[in-house]
């Protein structure tokens, strides 16, 4: 009986650690942007689609001209850090985009100001 209780009690624990271990992926939108992607978006809350959804790893890339000082929302679902910038070729003020993080809505300083970004590194 002992033996029972204690695999009962060591299944429990393992399902408690694992309920409340924090997941990796980000929440953010998946159905624009898929697993190890960073995508930026026009909109509050992840919608709409800016430029493309990029890999990790790839260097200072400007958006096109339609996408340019208009994003509102981010989504980093790598494992590396990257970055945007307010002026093209990766010059001007810098903010990062932290692995498996997201932000849904920028704050009012910086919204609407992206040019240019990065997937291989942070600042």
């Amino acid at each position: 009986m002992r033996l029972k209780q204690a695999s009962a009690l060591a299944a429990l624990t393992v399902a408690a650690v694992i309920s409340v271990t924090p997941s990796l992926a980000t929440a953010g939108n998946p159905d624009l942007c898929a697993s190890n992607k960073v995508c930026i978006y026009d909109d509050n809350g992840y919608s709409a689609l800016l430029d493309v959804a990029r890999d990790p790893g790839q260097g200072i890339r400007n958006v096109n001209a339609g996408d340019n000082d208009r994003m509102d929302s981010w989504e980093n679902r790598t494992s590396t850090k990257s970055a945007w910038y307010y002026n093209a070729d990766g010059k001007g003020s810098c903010v990062n985009m932290n692995a498996r993080s997201e932000d849904d809505n920028i704050n009012v300083f910086d919204s609407d100001e992206l040019t240019s970004w990065r997937t291989n590194r942070g600042c």
